[in-house]
């Protein structure tokens, strides 16, 4: 597992991540930002909130509707990086947190602020930022956001990844940030084995694979294996990385965290904004909503049915072919 270090841009004061100080260093950096700048689209103060069922999590945030930039068209999942559109190359310095430096790894990346946020202290994680590549995962990302949660030690540190075609706003390669102290449905919901390292959930009205990652065993190659798959045939779909109970039994007595990562239907062309849209937060169970009606009178059946809606129709089939990856 690589060291990683904080970098201040205006100091240039490094900070060697260790333990829950990287969610500490990422909310006393947004504050500041939050009430010193005007770099945010709208301010995320005191949210309300709604638990449906004592499961699913809802959150009213009515301005992401109405004020955010208008989510870049997408044709496919490996749609080539536009220089010409928005990208985090595009950024104010004011919008940087700070930069991350690995030991022996001179790539510049960057954590930023999301300035249309889902909740407070969301962030994105901006790797490789100079070298404007796609929003498709690469090997070296997957480790680096990986690392990044493992070093950080906090159970509310969450990161999540929007593929193309699946509800990504912008083609620059970049995974969210979350800090939430709610439990999320996935995170407790079983799972059954397939072969190997490979697990699915069950009983979930969106279906989707699992790993269960631990500092001694943080399957990069194994993941990075179904996510070229995935690309091979694009697959789009949605990855949910967090603090989870147990899936192996020989990692009971490890903090261990669930790789989940959904197969989904293509959402190709421009977001549609209802009520909520069915991205990588709203499959963990946790939904971003934006009207006071729906936050209101949402009820389970209303959520899982749009979930189902999103999810891939043959995931059986897949299940089988994902099984002669391992």
């Amino acid at each position: 597992m690589a060291l990683i270090t904080l970098v201040y841009e205006e100091t240039n004061q490094t900070i060697r991540i260790k333990g829950s100080q990287f969610t500490e260093q990422i909310k006393t950096k947004w504050e500041e930002i939050n009430c010193n700048t005007s770099v945010f689209r709208y301010k995320i103060d005191n949210i309300e909130e709604r638990i449906v069922d004592q499961k699913y999590l809802l959150q009213l945030n009515p301005d992401r509707l109405t004020k955010r930039r208008t989510p870049e068209q997408i044709a496919n999942i490996c749609q080539p990086f536009d220089k010409n559109k928005f990208n985090f190359t595009k950024i104010s310095k004011e919008e940087i947190l700070f930069k991350l430096k690995e030991d022996n790894n001179d790539d510049n990346h960057i954590i930023v602020v999301n300035v249309s946020p889902i909740t407070r202290y969301h962030t994105l994680l901006c790797p490789s930022v100079d070298k404007c590549l796609p929003q498709v995962v690469t090997k070296g990302s997957l480790k680096l956001a990986i690392d990044l949660l493992l070093v950080a030690e906090d159970r509310d540190l969450r990161i999540a990844f929007n593929s193309l075609c699946a509800l990504a706003s912008v083609n620059h390669l970049h995974y969210h940030l979350f800090i939430e102290r709610n439990t999320l449905p996935v995170e407790t919901v079983q799972c059954k084995p397939l072969k190997g390292p490979l697990h699915c959930i069950k009983d979930y009205p969106a279906p989707a694979f699992c790993f269960e990652i631990t500092k001694k065993s943080p399957k990069i190659d194994e993941i990075y294996r179904l996510i070229e798959y995935f690309l091979q045939k694009s697959i789009a779909h949605n990855i949910f990385v967090t603090r989870g109970e147990c899936v192996d039994e020989e990692n009971l007595n490890e903090v261990s965290y669930r790789f989940l990562m959904w197969p989904r239907k293509s959402s190709s062309g421009v977001k549609q904004l209802l009520a909520f849209n069915v991205a990588t937060c709203e499959l963990s169970g946790w939904f971003a909503v934006h009207s006071r009606d729906a936050f209101n009178n949402l009820a389970s059946e209303n959520l899982e049915k749009e979930l189902r809606k999103w999810s891939i129709e043959n995931f059986e089939d897949l299940c089988e072919q994902a099984k002669s990856l391992y």
